[in-house]
């Protein structure tokens, strides 16, 4: 990106925030192009063929929906590039959230009493969530450059709803790719320290359950399904089973992450009675946590992400989400400890100092 660029890249940020529109950093896992995206008028629609950037939450309701950044505006650089360019926190969050964090105990509460659902059949496995509430000072677009230089495989993001909401993603699980009609989608499920060697079946049939669910959704929408044996991934300072699939689209794009969305992974099973035990458990809302966010048709391809390892950010705070799978096996203690590693992975980045607890 010349001189020229980065001065309208700063152009461009300062226009948004003025006229209260949303734009986006990202960079795709293994990838060293920063891409910016913003829009020149307001209005949110989607499109199945346009071009932008698809920022969906968990659950929509009235006050979080589906946002589509379009691409009225593309830059595509690299790191170096966004060393001259900022924009202060204050003048793009919206007010503090009314999610607070939950205590250890109130945590170890939701994860026994899940288990206790579990083993009474009402549940085959829930995804319990909390928030870590964290003091930090850094500007926004440091965070995303720390989060780029740690965590080449991870996708990184920052996206800027002005007025309303910020949000900083470091994702290790993409939901969908499209190239054409070819689909690659995983099965992400598991959790242990990146230092332990072995997988447990606990974690092992966490995986499983969302293996087939994912294959159970790709028959009704793909052809030539195939799909690998489980590899252990890294992901921070933690790592994960995952399952790749290959298929070939024969419906809409759109409709298949309609289906798919939330996955076992991010909800749990069965999904209907996982996601009343999660609203009714968790006493925050997740917001975009869970959700899924990335380009769409962008030079021909859609890459969409599940916004894991993410935090919402304000002046002076930021709330990490960090959750866990909860099967019949699940410890509270242990589940507990599962979601401090995970907070770590923003925390070491924004706020080295600070230890999750």
């Amino acid at each position: 990106m010349a001189e020229i660029l980065k001065k309208n890249l700063q152009d461009s940020i300062n226009d948004s925030i003025n006229k209260k529109l949303p734009f986006v950093f990202y960079r795709l896992p293994g990838n060293e192009e920063i891409h910016f995206i913003g829009e020149t008028l307001p209005g949110n629609f989607v499109q199945s063929e346009a071009p932008g950037f698809m920022f969906s939450p968990f659950q929509q309701d009235k006050n979080t929906w589906t946002y589509f950044v379009r691409n009225d505006i593309h830059f595509v650089g690299s790191l170096d590039d966004l060393y001259s360019v900022s924009f202060k926190i204050e003048d793009v969050s919206g007010e503090i959230s009314s999610n607070k964090q939950s205590t250890k105990d109130e945590f170890c509460n939701q994860v026994s009493k899940a288990v206790d659902s579990i083993k009474n059949g009402e549940l085959e496995k829930v995804i319990l969530s909390r928030i870590e509430e964290i003091k930090v000072e850094m500007e926004p677009l440091k965070m995303f450059i720390g989060l780029c230089e740690k965590y080449n495989s991870a996708f990184i993001s920052l996206v800027v709803l002005p007025g309303q909401s910020v949000w900083l993603t470091a994702s290790p699980e993409l939901l969908v790719s499209m190239e054409l009609d070819k689909i690659k989608t995983v099965s992400l499920a598991g959790t242990k320290p990146a230092d332990k060697a072995l997988w447990g079946d606990k974690e092992k049939h966490e995986q499983q359950i969302v293996t087939d669910y994912v294959h159970g959704i790709l028959k009704k929408h793909c052809d030539d399904i195939k799909v690998s044996a489980p590899e252990s991934i890294v992901a921070g300072n933690v790592m994960h089973l995952k399952s790749e699939f290959d298929a070939t689209l024969i419906t809409d794009l759109l409709q298949l992450v309609r289906d798919l969305h939330p996955t076992p992974a991010i909800c749990g099973t069965p999904k209907d009675k996982a996601l009343a035990f999660i609203n009714s458990a968790e006493p925050h809302q997740r917001k975009y946590y869970t959700g899924y966010l990335g380009p769409c048709n962008i030079e021909g391809e859609t890459e969409l992400f599940v916004n894991l390892r993410c935090a919402e950010l304000f002046k002076g705070k930021a709330n990490i989400y960090v959750g866990g799978g909860i099967t019949a096996d699940s410890d509270p203690e242990k589940e507990w400890n599962e979601t401090t590693l995970k907070a770590q992975t923003l925390l070491s980045v924004i706020a080295p100092t600070i230890k999750a607890v």
